[in-house]
Protein backbone atom coordinates (compact mmCIF):
# COMPACT_ATOMS: atom_id res chain seq x y z
CA UNK A 1 0.00 0.00 0.00
CA UNK A 2 1.23 3.17 -0.91
CA UNK A 3 2.07 6.08 2.00
CA UNK A 4 -0.73 8.22 3.03
CA UNK A 5 1.22 11.43 1.79
CA UNK A 6 -0.24 15.57 2.39
CA UNK A 7 -1.32 17.22 -0.02
CA UNK A 8 -0.54 21.19 -0.10
CA UNK A 9 -2.79 23.47 -0.34
CA UNK A 10 -2.76 27.06 -1.08
CA UNK A 11 -4.35 29.69 1.14
CA UNK A 12 -7.21 31.61 -0.39
CA UNK A 13 -6.71 30.17 -3.65
CA UNK A 14 -10.30 28.14 -5.25
CA UNK A 15 -9.94 24.15 -4.19
CA UNK A 16 -9.66 22.61 -7.57
CA UNK A 17 -11.53 19.56 -8.36
CA UNK A 18 -8.47 17.06 -8.94
CA UNK A 19 -7.21 18.74 -4.96
CA UNK A 20 -10.65 17.85 -3.39
CA UNK A 21 -10.01 14.19 -5.04
CA UNK A 22 -6.79 13.90 -3.11
CA UNK A 23 -7.70 15.68 -0.18
CA UNK A 24 -10.76 12.50 0.08
CA UNK A 25 -7.85 10.37 -1.16
CA UNK A 26 -5.68 11.05 1.88
CA UNK A 27 -8.66 11.05 4.57
CA UNK A 28 -9.72 7.70 3.22
CA UNK A 29 -6.61 6.52 3.40
CA UNK A 30 -5.97 7.97 7.06
CA UNK A 31 -8.84 6.07 7.82
CA UNK A 32 -8.00 2.92 6.71
CA UNK A 33 -4.78 3.21 9.00
CA UNK A 34 -7.01 4.18 11.90
CA UNK A 35 -8.85 0.88 11.46
CA UNK A 36 -6.38 -1.69 10.35
CA UNK A 37 -3.50 -0.07 11.67
CA UNK A 38 -4.05 -1.38 15.29
CA UNK A 39 -4.91 -4.69 13.82
CA UNK A 40 -1.81 -5.30 11.72
CA UNK A 41 0.70 -6.69 14.56
CA UNK A 42 -2.36 -8.65 16.33
CA UNK A 43 -0.86 -12.19 16.93
CA UNK A 44 -4.37 -14.01 18.34
CA UNK A 45 -3.93 -17.12 20.65
CA UNK A 46 -4.00 -20.37 19.39
CA UNK A 47 -7.70 -22.43 19.93
CA UNK A 48 -6.58 -25.20 22.32
CA UNK A 49 -8.02 -27.49 19.49
CA UNK A 50 -5.85 -25.79 16.91
CA UNK A 51 -4.10 -28.53 14.65
CA UNK A 52 -0.36 -26.25 14.34
CA UNK A 53 -0.31 -25.20 18.38
CA UNK A 54 -0.97 -28.98 19.17
CA UNK A 55 1.39 -30.41 17.34
CA UNK A 56 3.94 -27.73 18.20
CA UNK A 57 3.81 -28.61 22.08
CA UNK A 58 2.88 -32.36 21.70
CA UNK A 59 6.28 -32.88 19.40
CA UNK A 60 8.19 -30.87 21.67
CA UNK A 61 7.25 -32.46 24.53
CA UNK A 62 8.38 -35.91 23.23
CA UNK A 63 11.50 -33.88 21.73
CA UNK A 64 12.50 -32.65 25.18
CA UNK A 65 11.60 -35.74 27.12
CA UNK A 66 13.92 -38.13 24.07
CA UNK A 67 16.90 -35.95 25.27
CA UNK A 68 16.84 -36.55 29.48
CA UNK A 69 20.40 -36.57 30.78
CA UNK A 70 20.53 -38.78 32.04
CA UNK A 71 18.99 -40.94 29.78
CA UNK A 72 15.60 -42.17 30.79
CA UNK A 73 15.02 -45.87 30.33
CA UNK A 74 11.69 -45.99 30.20
CA UNK A 75 9.48 -42.68 29.77
CA UNK A 76 6.68 -43.01 27.97
CA UNK A 77 6.17 -41.34 24.10
CA UNK A 78 3.38 -38.49 24.63
CA UNK A 79 0.32 -38.00 22.76
CA UNK A 80 -2.94 -35.44 22.78
CA UNK A 81 -5.69 -35.60 24.69
CA UNK A 82 -8.78 -33.02 24.53
CA UNK A 83 -10.29 -33.65 27.89
CA UNK A 84 -7.03 -31.91 29.28
CA UNK A 85 -7.11 -29.16 26.42
CA UNK A 86 -10.72 -28.80 27.79
CA UNK A 87 -9.25 -28.59 31.17
CA UNK A 88 -6.73 -26.45 31.24
CA UNK A 89 -8.85 -24.36 28.87
CA UNK A 90 -11.35 -23.69 31.49
CA UNK A 91 -8.98 -23.09 34.34
CA UNK A 92 -7.62 -20.21 32.47
CA UNK A 93 -10.44 -18.58 31.52
CA UNK A 94 -10.36 -17.63 35.46
CA UNK A 95 -6.83 -15.74 35.19
CA UNK A 96 -5.60 -16.61 38.28
CA UNK A 97 -2.23 -17.39 39.63
CA UNK A 98 -3.44 -20.64 41.35
CA UNK A 99 -3.25 -24.41 40.44
CA UNK A 100 -6.70 -25.81 39.11
CA UNK A 101 -8.42 -27.18 42.40
CA UNK A 102 -10.31 -29.65 41.20
CA UNK A 103 -7.56 -31.89 39.61
CA UNK A 104 -7.72 -34.05 42.59
CA UNK A 105 -11.45 -34.25 42.66
CA UNK A 106 -12.43 -37.88 41.05
CA UNK A 107 -13.83 -37.22 37.58
CA UNK A 108 -13.63 -33.51 37.69
CA UNK A 109 -10.81 -32.78 35.75
CA UNK A 110 -11.14 -35.91 33.35
CA UNK A 111 -13.62 -38.53 32.54
CA UNK A 112 -11.19 -41.03 32.63
CA UNK A 113 -8.00 -40.10 34.44
CA UNK A 114 -8.38 -39.10 38.43
CA UNK A 115 -4.67 -38.29 38.38
CA UNK A 116 -3.94 -35.45 36.70
CA UNK A 117 -0.84 -33.65 36.49
CA UNK A 118 -0.12 -29.47 35.48
CA UNK A 119 2.26 -26.98 34.34
CA UNK A 120 1.73 -23.43 34.19
CA UNK A 121 3.29 -20.28 32.67
CA UNK A 122 2.58 -16.74 32.49
CA UNK A 123 3.71 -13.73 30.50
CA UNK A 124 3.03 -11.00 28.12
CA UNK A 125 0.71 -12.28 25.48
CA UNK A 126 2.53 -10.53 22.86
CA UNK A 127 5.54 -12.64 23.84
CA UNK A 128 3.52 -15.74 23.87
CA UNK A 129 4.77 -18.87 22.06
CA UNK A 130 4.06 -22.79 23.22
CA UNK A 131 7.83 -23.25 22.91
CA UNK A 132 8.95 -20.34 24.67
CA UNK A 133 6.67 -21.56 27.70
CA UNK A 134 7.88 -25.09 27.81
CA UNK A 135 11.42 -24.91 27.43
CA UNK A 136 11.00 -22.41 30.11
CA UNK A 137 10.01 -25.26 32.23
CA UNK A 138 12.78 -27.12 30.68
CA UNK A 139 15.06 -24.83 32.30
CA UNK A 140 14.34 -26.01 35.49
CA UNK A 141 16.53 -29.34 34.86
CA UNK A 142 19.51 -26.71 35.53
CA UNK A 143 18.44 -26.91 39.16
CA UNK A 144 17.56 -30.13 39.49
CA UNK A 145 19.93 -33.05 40.99
CA UNK A 146 18.89 -36.16 39.32
CA UNK A 147 21.19 -38.47 41.27
CA UNK A 148 20.29 -37.00 44.85
CA UNK A 149 16.89 -36.53 43.42
CA UNK A 150 16.89 -32.21 44.66
CA UNK A 151 16.47 -29.34 43.28
CA UNK A 152 19.03 -26.20 44.23
CA UNK A 153 16.19 -23.52 43.97
CA UNK A 154 12.44 -23.42 45.69
CA UNK A 155 10.83 -24.98 42.25
CA UNK A 156 11.88 -27.96 39.97
CA UNK A 157 8.09 -29.28 39.72
CA UNK A 158 7.89 -27.77 36.39
CA UNK A 159 10.67 -30.13 34.78
CA UNK A 160 9.38 -33.26 36.85
CA UNK A 161 6.22 -33.12 35.54
CA UNK A 162 7.66 -32.74 31.97
CA UNK A 163 9.98 -35.72 31.88
CA UNK A 164 8.33 -37.82 34.24
CA UNK A 165 8.07 -41.19 32.73
CA UNK A 166 4.30 -42.79 32.98
CA UNK A 167 2.84 -39.38 31.53
CA UNK A 168 1.43 -39.97 27.94
CA UNK A 169 -1.62 -37.77 27.37
CA UNK A 170 -1.37 -34.27 26.96
CA UNK A 171 -3.23 -31.00 26.75
CA UNK A 172 -2.58 -27.27 26.59
CA UNK A 173 -4.82 -24.22 26.41
CA UNK A 174 -3.55 -20.70 26.27
CA UNK A 175 -6.24 -18.00 27.35
CA UNK A 176 -5.84 -14.03 27.06
CA UNK A 177 -6.27 -12.02 30.33
CA UNK A 178 -6.23 -8.49 31.14
CA UNK A 179 -4.03 -9.53 34.02
CA UNK A 180 -2.78 -11.61 36.06
CA UNK A 181 -0.64 -11.20 39.03
CA UNK A 182 1.43 -8.24 37.87
CA UNK A 183 1.38 -8.55 34.54
CA UNK A 184 -0.93 -6.88 32.04
CA UNK A 185 -2.46 -8.61 29.03
CA UNK A 186 -0.89 -11.86 29.90
CA UNK A 187 -1.10 -14.91 28.46
CA UNK A 188 -1.93 -17.75 30.69
CA UNK A 189 -0.51 -21.22 29.53
CA UNK A 190 -1.79 -24.35 31.08
CA UNK A 191 -0.62 -27.97 30.28
CA UNK A 192 -2.24 -30.86 32.09
CA UNK A 193 -0.68 -34.86 32.30
CA UNK A 194 -2.32 -38.00 33.01
CA UNK A 195 -1.21 -39.67 34.90
CA UNK A 196 0.34 -36.83 36.81
CA UNK A 197 3.96 -36.90 38.55
CA UNK A 198 4.75 -36.33 41.43
CA UNK A 199 8.01 -35.17 43.73
CA UNK A 200 7.57 -38.60 45.52
CA UNK A 201 10.97 -40.12 43.26
CA UNK A 202 13.08 -39.44 40.80
CA UNK A 203 10.77 -38.79 37.67
CA UNK A 204 12.25 -41.30 35.18
CA UNK A 205 14.44 -44.39 35.82
CA UNK A 206 18.20 -43.88 34.02
CA UNK A 207 19.49 -46.27 31.56
CA UNK A 208 20.05 -46.41 27.68
CA UNK A 209 16.92 -45.65 25.79
CA UNK A 210 13.94 -47.46 25.53
CA UNK A 211 15.56 -50.84 27.03
CA UNK A 212 12.90 -50.55 30.56
CA UNK A 213 9.75 -50.34 28.18
CA UNK A 214 6.97 -52.84 28.71
CA UNK A 215 7.03 -56.28 26.43
CA UNK A 216 4.16 -54.87 23.77
CA UNK A 217 5.84 -51.74 23.46
CA UNK A 218 8.33 -50.04 20.57
CA UNK A 219 10.83 -47.17 20.85
CA UNK A 220 9.62 -44.17 19.03
CA UNK A 221 11.71 -41.30 19.38
CA UNK A 222 13.69 -42.96 22.05
CA UNK A 223 10.27 -43.19 24.26
CA UNK A 224 8.39 -46.24 24.91
CA UNK A 225 4.84 -45.77 22.62
CA UNK A 226 2.05 -48.26 22.46
CA UNK A 227 -0.61 -48.05 19.60
CA UNK A 228 -3.53 -48.90 22.22
CA UNK A 229 -2.55 -46.69 24.75
CA UNK A 230 -1.64 -43.89 22.58
CA UNK A 231 -4.37 -44.02 20.26
CA UNK A 232 -6.78 -40.99 20.57
CA UNK A 233 -10.10 -40.78 22.24
CA UNK A 234 -11.64 -37.50 21.03
CA UNK A 235 -14.60 -36.68 24.33
CA UNK A 236 -17.16 -35.12 22.11
CA UNK A 237 -19.69 -34.87 25.35
CA UNK A 238 -17.44 -34.01 28.36
CA UNK A 239 -16.54 -31.04 29.49
CA UNK A 240 -15.50 -30.31 33.12
CA UNK A 241 -18.61 -29.43 35.11
CA UNK A 242 -16.63 -26.77 37.18
CA UNK A 243 -16.63 -24.68 34.50
CA UNK A 244 -18.19 -21.30 34.17
CA UNK A 245 -19.80 -20.38 31.21
CA UNK A 246 -20.48 -24.18 30.80
CA UNK A 247 -20.53 -24.94 26.78
CA UNK A 248 -24.02 -25.97 25.84
CA UNK A 249 -24.11 -29.44 25.12
CA UNK A 250 -26.73 -32.27 24.76
CA UNK A 251 -25.50 -35.73 24.95
CA UNK A 252 -27.38 -39.13 24.40
CA UNK A 253 -29.31 -38.71 27.43
CA UNK A 254 -30.50 -35.01 26.71
CA UNK A 255 -31.21 -36.25 23.16
CA UNK A 256 -33.24 -39.06 23.80
CA UNK A 257 -35.34 -36.76 26.22
CA UNK A 258 -35.65 -33.91 24.04
CA UNK A 259 -36.72 -35.90 21.05
CA UNK A 260 -39.20 -38.03 23.64
CA UNK A 261 -40.95 -34.51 23.95
CA UNK A 262 -41.32 -34.15 20.53
CA UNK A 263 -42.88 -36.95 20.19
CA UNK A 264 -44.53 -36.40 23.02
CA UNK A 265 -46.02 -33.12 21.62
CA UNK A 266 -46.92 -34.67 18.36
CA UNK A 267 -48.47 -37.72 19.56
CA UNK A 268 -50.57 -34.83 21.61
CA UNK A 269 -51.51 -32.67 18.63
CA UNK A 270 -52.31 -35.87 16.57
CA UNK A 271 -54.94 -36.87 18.89
CA UNK A 272 -56.68 -33.75 19.03
CA UNK A 273 -57.01 -33.46 15.55
CA UNK A 274 -58.22 -37.30 15.19
CA UNK A 275 -60.93 -36.25 18.21
CA UNK A 276 -61.97 -33.00 16.39
CA UNK A 277 -62.53 -35.49 13.14
CA UNK A 278 -64.79 -37.65 14.82
CA UNK A 279 -66.45 -35.54 17.02
CA UNK A 280 -66.67 -32.06 14.92
CA UNK A 281 -69.59 -30.49 16.04
CA UNK A 282 -69.48 -31.58 19.66
CA UNK A 283 -69.51 -27.87 21.00
CA UNK A 284 -72.48 -26.76 18.97
CA UNK A 285 -73.93 -29.80 20.24
CA UNK A 286 -73.49 -29.07 23.92
CA UNK A 287 -74.76 -25.91 23.05
CA UNK A 288 -77.95 -27.37 21.54
CA UNK A 289 -78.33 -29.45 24.23
CA UNK A 290 -78.44 -26.89 26.94
CA UNK A 291 -80.40 -24.44 24.89
CA UNK A 292 -83.16 -27.60 24.58
CA UNK A 293 -82.49 -28.62 28.07
CA UNK A 294 -83.94 -24.24 28.99
CA UNK A 295 -86.58 -24.92 26.53
CA UNK A 296 -87.62 -27.98 27.79
CA UNK A 297 -87.95 -26.63 31.64
CA UNK A 298 -90.21 -23.31 30.41
CA UNK A 299 -92.63 -25.61 28.28
CA UNK A 300 -92.63 -27.53 31.64
CA UNK A 301 -93.55 -24.75 33.55
CA UNK A 302 -96.23 -23.85 31.37
CA UNK A 303 -98.02 -26.91 31.67
CA UNK A 304 -98.05 -26.45 35.05
CA UNK A 305 -99.36 -22.99 35.16
CA UNK A 306 -101.81 -23.88 32.48
CA UNK A 307 -102.83 -27.16 34.73
CA UNK A 308 -103.04 -24.84 38.30
CA UNK A 309 -105.14 -22.83 35.52
CA UNK A 310 -107.64 -25.34 34.55
CA UNK A 311 -107.88 -26.82 38.61
CA UNK A 312 -109.28 -23.13 39.72
CA UNK A 313 -111.32 -23.14 36.93
CA UNK A 314 -113.12 -26.12 38.07
CA UNK A 315 -113.08 -25.21 41.61
CA UNK A 316 -114.76 -22.07 40.58
CA UNK A 317 -117.15 -24.07 38.19
CA UNK A 318 -118.19 -26.49 41.57
CA UNK A 319 -118.68 -23.34 43.80
CA UNK A 320 -121.01 -21.99 41.18
CA UNK A 321 -122.76 -25.23 41.07
CA UNK A 322 -123.57 -25.49 44.64
CA UNK A 323 -124.76 -21.79 45.59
Amino acid sequence: MKACLPWPVVRGAQPHPRTLGRVLKLWLCELWLLLTGPGLNVNPLPHEEDVDFINEYVNLHNELRGSVFPQGSNLRFMTWDVALSRTARAWGKKCMNQHNIYLDKGHGSHPVFTDIGENMWIGPEHEFTASIAIRSWHEERKNYNFHNDTCFEEDCSHYIQLVWDSSYKVGCAVTPCSSVGNVKHAALFICNYAPGGTQMRRPYQAGAFCTRCRSDDKCTDLLCSNADRDQATYYQFWYPRWEVPRPLVCDPLCLFILFLRVACFLLSVIIVLIMQSQFPDISAERQMFSEGKVFSTEEEMRTEEEAEEKEETIEEGEKEDEG
